[in-house]
């Protein structure tokens, strides 16, 4: 039986597709979670405990290390066929990397892309993905977001951040600017069965990109993470709640960074959209497909 797990990964993103098809079990990965989490390797320990060794289809939503740092354990260990992400290899210039770089692992992102490439994955742009399908026999994977027209202005700014003429003054801008674009270029994407929605991952991305997502359709998965781990309005709303509806709401987020006002808001949340809650510092959330 098909399979949606989301990881405990602490304040963090890592969510496992085990879907069956035709052609036997197919693993799609949305995000990798941070670095480490608790001295642990969440996502490769789980990949081997079920001795996985090929995921056919890796998503990263967004470029923020909490989303990415995971996967650089996979190097070497796990097969990658296609691979989603904003885009492709970045190596900051130099002196990037003490001021931004390695507190939040940028040289494994760089790593784990030298990987891909050596690995000769099939590497997809978000932006190229608007409207996309992706199907696993009965399991269809739609990126819902960006749209055809997004800007996707963080990934510009993170390439500027690449060039070793660099001035200070330059990297300070860009920096500033890649940290305030870069969540609202996540990615989202619904998971469905047939004609039934089954999950809607919506990774990091605002309430506006939501909204725009959802323009002039209606979703209403069995399962949704919410955007952002619960912190700050600026990601979510009881308006898109109450039209999304899931069964349940999953809130990627450890016990350190949770608060009272937290739990009124994600309560707020739930009560709009009629939800159940499950916070993953709870455990893993898992539920058949």
């Amino acid at each position: 039986m098909s399979e949606l797990y989301i990881l405990n990964v602490g304040r963090a993103d890592c969510t496992v597709l085990l879907l069956d098809t035709p052609q036997g079990r197919r693993t799609v990965v949305v995000d990798g979670g941070g670095k480490y989490h608790e001295d642990r390797k969440p996502l490769l320990e789980f990949l081997v405990q079920r001795n996985i060794t090929v995921i056919d289809l890796l998503i990263l939503t967004h470029l923020h290390q909490d989303h990415f740092g995971g996967f650089v354990h996979l190097v070497d260990r796990v097969q990658v066929r296609r691979a989603v992400a904003p885009c492709g290899d970045l190596r900051f210039a130099n002196r990037v990397y003490p001021v931004y770089g390695d507190r939040e692992f940028y040289r494994e992102y760089h790593d784990f892309f030298r990987y891909l490439e050596r690995s000769e994955t099939e590497l997809i742009r978000s932006a190229d993905c608007a409207g996309r399908t992706f199907t696993f026999g009965e399991y269809v994977l739609e990126c819902l977001y960006p749209l055809r027209n997004s800007t996707q202005r963080s990934v510009a700014y993170a390439q500027k951040l690449c060039d070793p003429n660099l001035t200070e003054e330059a990297m300070a801008w860009n920096l500033a600017a890649y940290k305030q674009t870069c969540n609202e270029d996540s990615s989202i994407w619904l998971l469905r069965k047939g004609s039934t929605d089954l999950a809607l991952l919506s990774g990091d991305s605002t309430d506006e990109a939501m909204r725009a997502a959802l323009c002039g359709r209606q979703a209403r998965p069995r399962l949704q993470k919410l955007s952002h781990h619960g912190i700050c309005t600026r990601y979510f709303s009881e308006y898109v709640q109450k039209i999304v509806k899931p069964e349940i709401l999953v809130v990627s987020v450890d016990k350190t960074h949770y608060t009272e006002d937290m739990g009124a808001q994600i309560d707020a949340l739930c009560a709009a959209g009629d939800s159940q809650c499950y916070y993953t510092f709870q455990g893993d959330v898992n539920i058949s497909l």
